[in-house]
C-alpha cells in the first residue's frame, strides 16, 4: 500500500473491529455466522464493504481486530489480521490496535477505526469525509469522529451534540447515549446533535497518552500483548466501550458531518432497506416460493419455502432457525433471541 493519501504526510493505520452478536439479525447471524460476514447477494457482505472502504483511504496497513473464531471469516487480501485473546468491547480493542500501529507505523500516525458490520455504499464520499476527518483531528491535536445527520428520532443510537465550528467539522460539546423517545424527538428537531456513528480518527500519540490517563489498564495490557504475546493481561480487564472509557472523558474531540448513506444494519427493517427490490417492494434471497406479497422481505435456504398474501413481514426460513414479524417491529426480536440461546446453553 501507498501513503499518497495520507494527511500532511502522516502514515494512516486502519483497524476493522468485527464484534458484535448481532441478536436483532437472528436467525441470520448467529454465533457460526456473525452480522459482518453473511452473504448478502449481490450487495456481498458488510465486511466485505468495510474492507473497500478502508484500502480506499490509501492506508500503509489495513487490519482487523477479531477473536480466534472469526479470524477465518477475516481473510482478505490486503488485510492483516490481529487476533484479540478475548472480547473486552471497544475500548481494550481501541488500545490493541493503537498498540500495532505505533509498533508498524510510529507513534506520530493515525489510527482510523472502523466498525465491521456498516453498509455505506457510497465510498468516494466516505473517502473525502475522512480524510478531512483525519486532517482535522491531527492538525486540532484531538480526536475525530464522523457524525450521522438524524433521519428519525433514534432510541437505539448514541447521540453528538455540536459545539463551535472547527475547521471541516465542529467541536464536540457532549455526548449523550441512548434517549427515551421523547429526549430524542427534542436533539434530533434542536438541529444541534448527530448520531455517533462509532468510526474515529486518533493520532496514535495521543490516543496512548490519553488512554494512559483514564483507562491505563487497558494500553498496559495491550502493549503487553503486542510486545511479548501474553494474553493473559487483556484476559483481565474491564470490558468497556470507548466512548464510556475515553471519549466522553477527554477534552479535544472533533466530529465532522458525514454526507453518505449509511446504515448500522441493526435490524430486519434496515436490513430490507438496503436490499434490491423485486416490482412488488419485495426483498428476496433464496429459493422461495412467492405469491401476492407485498413489501416483504424473505430470506430461505430451502426451496420448500412458501409465502403468501403477506405485506409488511419478514420471513426467515434457515437451519439456525426460523422467524416470521412484521418487518416495523423487527427490533423488538432480541429479548426473545436472547432468552432463546440462554436456553440453548443451559441445556447443553
Amino acid at each position: 500500500m501507498n501513503d499518497a493519501n495520507s494527511v500532511n504526510n502522516v502514515k494512516i493505520g486502519v483497524a476493522i473491529l468485527a464484534g458484535g452478536s448481532g441478536t436483532r439479525l437472528w436467525p441470520l447471524s448467529h454465533p457460526g455466522m456473525p452480522k459482518p460476514f453473511i452473504p448478502l447477494g449481490e450487495i456481498g457482505s458488510l465486511y466485505e464493504e468495510a474492507v473497500k472502504r478502508a484500502l480506499a483511504l490509501s492506508p500503509s496497513v489495513v487490519f482487523t481486530v477479531a477473536a480466534e473464531k472469526m479470524l477465518s471469516f477475516c481473510e482478505r487480501e490486503g488485510v492483516e489480521p490481529l487476533r484479540e485473546p478475548c472480547a473486552r468491547n471497544t475500548a481494550p480493542a481501541v488500545a490493541l490496535a493503537c498498540a500495532y500501529v505505533k509498533k508498524k507505523l510510529g507513534g506520530d500516525s493515525v489510527l482510523i477505526v472502523l466498525p465491521a458490520d456498516h453498509s455505506i455504499p457510497e465510498t468516494e464520499k466516505f473517502r473525502e469525509r475522512f480524510l478531512a476527518l483525519a486532517r482535522l483531528a491531527r492538525m486540532r491535536r484531538g480526536f475525530g469522529l464522523i457524525g450521522i445527520e438524524p433521519t428519525f428520532p433514534a432510541t437505539g443510537y448514541g447521540y453528538i451534540e455540536k459545539g463551535e465550528e472547527a475547521g471541516e467539522g465542529y467541536r464536540v460539546r457532549s455526548f449523550r447515549e441512548k434517549p427515551d423517545a421523547e429526549t430524542a424527538l427534542k436533539m434530533v428537531e434542536s438541529g444541534e446533535f448527530l448520531w455517533n456513528s462509532g468510526m474515529f480518527a486518533f493520532p496514535v500519540d495521543l490516543l496512548e497518552s490519553e488512554m494512559r490517563k483514564f483507562s491505563p489498564a487497558y494500553v498496559d495490557a495491550a502493549e503487553t500483548y503486542v510486545e511479548t504475546g501474553d494474553e493473559k493481561p487483556y484476559t483481565l480487564v474491564k470490558p468497556d466501550s470507548i466512548d464510556y472509557a475515553l471519549m466522553e472523558k477527554t477534552g479535544a474531540v472533533y466530529v465532522v458531518k458525514s454526507d453518505f448513506r449509511w446504515s448500522d444494519v441493526g435490524n430486519f427493517k434496515s436490513l430490507y432497506e438496503l436490499l434490491p427490490k423485486d416490482d412488488c417492494g419485495n426483498a428476496v434471497l433464496g429459493g422461495a416460493t412467492v405469491e401476492n406479497c407485498r413489501n416483504c422481505l424473505i430470506i430461505t435456504d430451502r426451496k420448500e419455502t412458501i409465502v403468501r398474501e403477506a405485506e409488511g413481514m419478514t420471513v426467515i426460513e434457515l437451519r439456525s432457525g426460523s422467524l416470521c414479524t412484521p418487518t416495523e417491529k423487527s427490533e423488538a426480536i432480541k429479548k426473545a433471541v436472547e432468552a432463546l440461546m440462554a436456553e440453548k446453553k443451559e441445556a447443553k
